[in-house]
Parts: structure tokens; sequence; C-alpha cells
């Protein structure tokens, strides 16, 4: 496959419709038919790791590239392009400071993740991300390698955090909690990396997204589309704002691109 250009998709509320549980049927269309492309790659720009990604199941025969757990793992079919891991100082200060906060935190491997402890709130966050439960396992990093960490927390607790950790990334979800992340190992960091592998020129690379995480993307990406239901500061990031991910918006920005053709006549 010789691709000049590339597009950058996040997942959850951007092709994916946590409400439903699904991705849109425009969205399925589009992808599909922006993957029958010769000169086009199809990327996942996505905060899950591989092991989370059943709920895109339909579409994964269209994709060619998954940047994962925030640009940490990047692949392209069995190929690994990047795989940075963190090191045990990095885990022992980041769980220092989630215990002294008295946080429910996860650590997430490129296979499995686990919890130090778990709640009826927590159990509900999970079931509403539509991911398994994680083991329950504090010493999940003794044994297996971390990628990210994260935990639950209220914005007030989100901001103390934020201030004990001035070294990383700190990023809020949509809500009820966040993600810990090294600088410079962002979802933006993992797309230059695909970039230069494949020798693809910015100005022919697309994005999307919704999220806290995404901003750097779209900041940096100059085909960048925010979703329509994406907060107001995030839509700021972007070049351009695509409607919302439950109103066809992929579909839309897509043919309004020129990436593919309009074409209504998916099952709606």
């Amino acid at each position: 496959m010789n691709a000049q250009k590339i597009v950058f998709f996040d997942i959850d509320h951007t092709i994916y419709d946590p409400i439903k549980k699904e991705i849109p049927k425009s969205t399925r269309a589009a992808i599909q038919q922006l993957s029958m492309r010769e000169d086009v790659f199809v990327a996942v720009a996505t905060g899950r790791a591989h092991y989370m990604l059943d709920i895109i199941d339909p579409i994964k025969p269209y994709i060619d590239i998954y940047i994962t757990i925030n640009g940490q793992v990047i692949t392209y079919g069995k190929k690994t392009l990047h795989d940075a891991h963190l090191d045990q100082t990095t885990i022992r200060e980041v769980k220092a400071i989630f215990n002294k906060h008295h946080l429910i935190y996860g650590s997430i491997g490129n296979q499995t993740q686990a919890v130090n402890r778990l709640n009826e709130a927590a159990i509900a966050e999970f079931h509403q991300a539509s991911m398994p439960l994680p083991r329950i396992d504090p010493d999940f990093d003794k044994q297996y390698k971390v990628y990210q960490m994260w935990a639950f927390s209220d914005d007030k607790t989100f901001k103390k955090v934020s201030l004990d950790l001035p070294e990383y990334q700190v990023v809020p979800w949509l809500s009820d909690g966040f993600d810990v992340v090294l600088k410079n190992h962002s979802k933006r960091d993992g797309i230059k990396k695909v970039l230069a592998h494949f020798n693809i020129k910015l100005e022919h690379a697309y994005a999307f997204g919704d999220g806290e995480n995404d901003i750097e993307m779209l900041s940096y990406i100059p085909n960048s589309y925010a979703m329509g239901n994406a907060k107001q500061h995030v839509k700021k990031s972007a070049k351009e704002v695509a409607p919302r991910y439950d109103e066809d918006g992929i579909y839309k920005a897509l043919v309004a691109a020129k990436l593919i053709k309009e074409n209504d006549t998916y099952d709606r």
C-alpha cells in the first residue's frame, strides 16, 4: 500500500456511541469507503489499550494502524512500531501520590489491567464504558509492564494531583477520573512517529476527536475536526468542528473533506 494520506480517529464519543453502545451506521459506512482508497491509511488514536477494542470489532477490517494507550503502543498489522512502558521509579512516584489521596487507581498493561481496589461506583464506571472488570492487584506492576496509570477522581482531587505531579501530563476524562501520561508521550507524539515511519507529510494528515486527550493531536494536525459534542475549549483546538458523533458527524466531515464520496444509501 502506497498511502500518501492518513486519517486518525479517536474512539469514544467520536466513532463510538457510548449511549447506544455501537458505532453509528453512517460512521461504519464512511470508514469502510475510506479504507478502499489505496492512497489513505485509516488509523485509530485512542486512550484504550488494544485489548479494550472489542467495541470497534465491526470496523477493524478497515483499520491499518493503531495508536493505543495515548501513544504508548503503536502497531501496523502484526508489526509493533513503538512500545514505551513506564519504569519502576515513575510507577512508585505516581502510586505514592494516588495513595496519598486515597484514590481507586489502575495500571494498564499491554494485555490486561488491574486496580488497587473496587467499589460500587467504580464497578458502575467500568460497565458504563463497556469494559470488563479488571483484576484487583495493587502490585500488578511487579509482574507486568505498565504503560499508563489512571485514577477515579472528582475535580477537586484532580487539581490537587495535578499539582503533586508537575512532571507529568495529568489528563482528565470527560468525567470522574484522569490519566497520567509521561510528557512527550501523547497521541500527538505517537502520530509524529507514524508520519515519520511512513514518510507522510503533516499537511496530508487528518484527525477526529472530542476529549481532553485529543487536544494536542487536534492542535498539531492541520486538517483536524473536533466533534460537535466536544467541549468548547476542545473545539477551539481544532481547525474545524464536525457534527456530533450521533448526527452522522464522521460521514459528513469526510464527505466535506472530499476523502469519501457522498452516498447516503447506507442502512440507517
